[in-house]
C-alpha cells in the first residue's frame, strides 16, 4: 500500500507493516517519516537496530546475514537500509527480494533512497514492497503546501505569527523546510508565544549579521581560534541575541555528542550529515576523531549553565554582560579543542 508522508503519524497508531520503503529528495519529510517509523517500532518491541549503508562496495550479504540472525537483547529488530538512489543494483535487487519473499517474523526492514523514477517504480522489488509494506513517496512541497506547512510548523512550536509572518518566513527559507525548522527554532527563543509579525523576523532572519552564528560552527569544527575569537567580538558589538548563541552552541554540542556515541557503537552518522550543509560535513566527521574523548559532563554543565546566565537566572549569574560573553567564548574555544586562555 501507499501512504502519504502527511499520513505515517496516523497509520502508525493502527498498525505496524513488516518493510516500509521511503523514497524522495526532501530530507526533512524523509527523515521525519522514518523517526515515526523507528519510533513506532521501538515501541512494539523492536528495540534493536541495524543499519545499513549502501555505497559501491556495500555486501548484501549483510541482509541476508541480518534477516537470519537471532537478536542478542531482545526478539525483535529493525533493519535500516539507506540507499542513495533507488537502484539496488543486480545483488541488491536479488538479496531485497529474497527477503520480501520470506518476511522475517522478527524483523522489520525500513529501506530510505532517493526519488523512485520509473524504473524503479516498475521493479520487482518495489512492487513486492507496496504488497507487503508501505511505500511512502515524499514529494517536494508547491509554495502552497509549503506556505501551508510553515504555518502549522509554527503554530505547533508555540509561535503566534500573522498572515505576513508565515509569508516572509516562507518567501525567505525558499522551499527549504531544514531552514525553515532552524528558523522557526530560534524565533521561539527568541519570542516564545508573544504575537509574531514580518517585521519581527526581519529582525531575526534578514540581518546578515544573524548568519555569523551559524559561521560561528564552521570555525569550531575547523578549529580556527582566531576566526572563533573574532566571530565572537562581531556577535558581541552588532549586540546579538544572547540566547540565540547559546542556542547555536548548545545544538552543536548535541550533534557532536550524538555523532561520537554513533561512532563509539560503530553506528553510522548519515542521519546527523543529512541535517547540516555540505561544506559542513567533512568538518564535522573530523571534528569527531578529536572529541571522542571530551569532558562531556563539563561540556554540557556549562551548557545549562550559560542556557540559565543567558536568561538572568540561575547560580552564579553575573549582573555583568561581558561575563556572559566570556563564557560563551569559553564553550565555543572547549567545542573547538582549545581552552579559554589560547
Amino acid at each position: 500500500m501507499q501512504v502519504r508522508a502527511e499520513q505515517i503519524e496516523e497509520h502508525l497508531r493502527h498498525t505496524l507493516a513488516p518493510v516500509y520503503l521511503i523514497s524522495g529528495d526532501e530530507p526533512l519529510q524523509v527523515m521525519e517519516t522514518a523517526d515515526a517509523i523507528r519510533k513506532a517500532a521501538a515501541m512494539k518491541g523492536f528495540s534493536e537496530r541495524d543499519v545499513f549503508t549502501v555505497d559501491a562496495q556495500f555486501d548484501w550479504g549483510a541482509l541476508y546475514d541480518a534477516a537470519g540472525a537471532l537478536s542478542l537483547f531482545s526478539d525483535k529488530k529493525l533493519l535500516d537500509v539507506r540507499m542513495p538512489t533507488c537502484k539496488a543494483g543486480q545483488s541488491g535487487t536479488k538479496a531485497l527480494q529474497h527477503y520480501l519473499d520470506y518476511l522475517p517474523p522478527d524483523k522489520i526492514l525500513l529501506i530510505q533512497s532517493g526519488r523512485l523514477d520509473k524504473a524503479c517504480k516498475s521493479a520487482a522489488w518495489v512492487k513486492k514492497v507496496e504488497q507487503a509494506g508501505v511505500l511512502v513517496q515524499v514529494w517536494d512541497l508547491s509554495p502552497a503546501q509549503t506556505l501551508a506547512w510553515i504555518a502549522r510548523r509554527m503554530k505547533q512550536a508555540g509561535l503566534q505569527p500573522d498572515t505576513e509572518a508565515v509569508r516572509y518566513l516562507t518567501e525567505r527559507v525558499e522551499g527549504n523546510l531544514l531552514a525553515a525548522v532552524q528558523e522557526i527554532g530560534k524565533l521561539v527563543l527568541l519570542y516564545g508565544n508573544r504575537p509574531l509579525t514580518a517585521a519581527n523576523i526581519m529582525a531575526v532572519v534578514a540581518d546578515n549579521s544573524r548568519f555569523s552564528v551559524f559561521d560561528l560552527a564552521e570555525a569550531i569544527l575547523s578549529q580556527d581560534t582566531r576566526r572563533i575569537r573574532h566571530i565572537m567580538l562581531v556577535l558581541q558589538e552588532e549586540d546579538t541575541a544572547t540566547p540565540l548563541l547559546v542556542w547555536a552552541l548548545a545544538d552543536l554540542l548535541r550533534q557532536l555528542y550524538m555523532g561520537c556515541e554513533n561512532v563509539r557503537n560503530n553506528a553510522s552518522n548519515q542521519a546527523l550529515l543529512m541535517r547540516m550543509p555540505k561544506t559542513r560535513q567533512n568538518l564535522f566527521l573530523t571534528a569527531l576523531r578529536r572529541m571522542v574523548a571530551a569532558d562531556w559532563n563539563h561540556l554540557f554543565d556549562l551548557a545549562a549553565r550559560l542556557d540559565q546566565h543567558s536568561k538572568g537566572v540561575g547560580q552564579d549569574v553575573s549582573r555583568h554582560p561581558q561575563r556572559l560573553w566570556d563564557e560563551m567564548l569559553e564553550l565555543a574555544l572547549l567545542l573547538g579543542g582549545r581552552e579559554l586562555a589560547v
